[in-house]
């Protein structure tokens, strides 16, 4: 009888260990939105990075954004950043403050593979149950994927960073403001 109570523990305790391996392996080869931050942008396209880099961007004009002024707004030059992998980009937009890249919007043909793509990349999205979209959000960056019309998703990637420069510009503008009286 104690023979068969040791063995069953020994099972049980190779079985736990078996069990902790193999949770530790799966965590280390999933990935997660440090990968995000990691990439910081969209294929060659960095965020918080001079727009003039990018030959394959063009000015398009100058914009209004709810948190930025006087944006600029570029595109893809012709040619350029047309796909990811099989799946067409029918539009990109860069916006810049300052000639910094904040924001990459880019507009696909809806395929379920890219969403596959991303979460295999990105690992599992959160859910904004208000504005019905899947994002993933790193320290310095957030990830939208968003439905943009029946047959087209919208992936917006923008920078956190890019808010700090803001708000500290807007008080460098204060500052100047109150030397002056």
């Amino acid at each position: 009888m104690a023979l068969l109570i040791l063995a069953a523990n020994a099972i049980s305790m190779r079985t736990l260990i078996v069990f902790i391996l193999s949770f530790i392996v799966t965590l280390s080869l999933a990935q997660n939105v440090t990968e995000l931050d990691k990439r910081n942008g969209f294929k060659d396209i960095k965020l918080n990075t001079s727009v003039l880099k990018y030959d394959g961007l063009e000015f398009k004009k100058e914009d209004e954004h709810p948190l930025y002024k006087d944006i600029k707004v570029y595109v893809s030059k012709k040619g350029a950043y047309e796909s990811i992998g099989s799946i067409k980009i029918f539009d990109l937009e860069v916006l810049t403050y300052s000639d910094s890249i904040f924001q990459i919007i880019v507009i696909t043909e809806k395929n379920p593979n890219l969403y596959k793509g991303l979460k295999s990349a990105f690992g599992e999205p959160d859910y904004n149950y208000r504005s019905k979209f899947h994002h993933w959000t790193g320290e310095n960056i957030r990830l939208s994927y968003v439905p943009y019309q029946k047959d087209k998703l919208e992936l917006k990637y923008e920078s956190f960073l890019m808010r700090q420069k803001l708000k500290e510009d807007k008080e460098e503008v204060i500052e100047d403001i109150v030397s002056d009286f």
